[in-house]
């Protein structure tokens, strides 16, 4: 009897031993997991120039939009061309163009000339009034993740009507400055929507029936 409870009872040590050992194995390694992330994606707690430059442009977007001298359609010219003059600084808009070709962007290169100011126009014209109705939104900066030599910056967007999204602008460093080359909402990328509907198009119509549909998109908006 006492050798069987010895027995059992140096089984139980035992057990026991391996069950303090392999919780703490978990949790080294949900620390290190843990460490590596915040590593990686770190809050954001002092400004980078990549987030400086962001916060500054969509503040002087915001600036303009709610600007009561800049209110009302007998200003409405004026104001879009102050937004449009940031959003040229802001954004990337010929490696946007680019990336929204995917692939065909290097089958007609020799075309982006003429596809580019198409594109932007169309960006501008699209998303111009969203713009306006939220001008004051309220926007939080949660993290910059780096991504190879870009940057994406993830941000909580509250619109006026209390909904609120997950806004991510992927940046990309040029000669002079950070610029964003792309902007996904919930997960969803404007560059690749715009590359998928091109790719339909393209795989059905020619580049100038292509560049004709944005012609005739931006004289509706006119």
């Amino acid at each position: 009897m006492v050798h069987r409870d010895t027995g059992v009872f140096a089984l139980a040590v035992s057990r026991r031993n391996k069950d303090t050992m392999k919780k703490r194995l978990v949790d080294v390694l949900s620390l290190s997991v843990f460490l590596l992330a915040m590593a990686f994606s770190q809050p954001l707690c002092a400004d980078s120039p990549a987030l400086e430059y962001l916060k500054t442009n969509l503040a002087s977007v915001q600036q303009v939009l709610t600007d009561p001298k800049l209110a009302g359609d007998e200003h409405l010219f004026q104001r879009r061309k102050l937004v449009r003059a940031v959003l040229q600084q802001l954004f990337d808009f010929p490696e946007m163009s680019r990336r929204a070709l995917g692939a065909n962007a290097r089958r007609y290169k020799d075309r982006l000339g003429e596809f580019t100011p198409l594109f932007i126009d169309f960006l501008e014209h699209s998303y111009m009034g969203i713009l306006e109705k939220n001008g004051d939104a309220k926007i939080q900066y949660v993290r910059e993740i780096p991504d190879g030599e870009n940057l994406q910056i993830s941000t909580k967007t509250r619109l006026r009507d209390g909904s609120e999204y997950r806004v991510d602008y992927k940046l990309s460093l040029s000669p002079a400055e950070w610029r964003v080359y792309d902007v996904v909402v919930e997960g969803i990328s404007l560059v690749n929507n715009y590359r998928s509907q091109f790719d339909r198009v393209l795989n059905k119509k020619s580049f100038d029936a292509l560049l004709q549909d944005l012609r005739e998109k931006r004289e509706k908006f006119n």
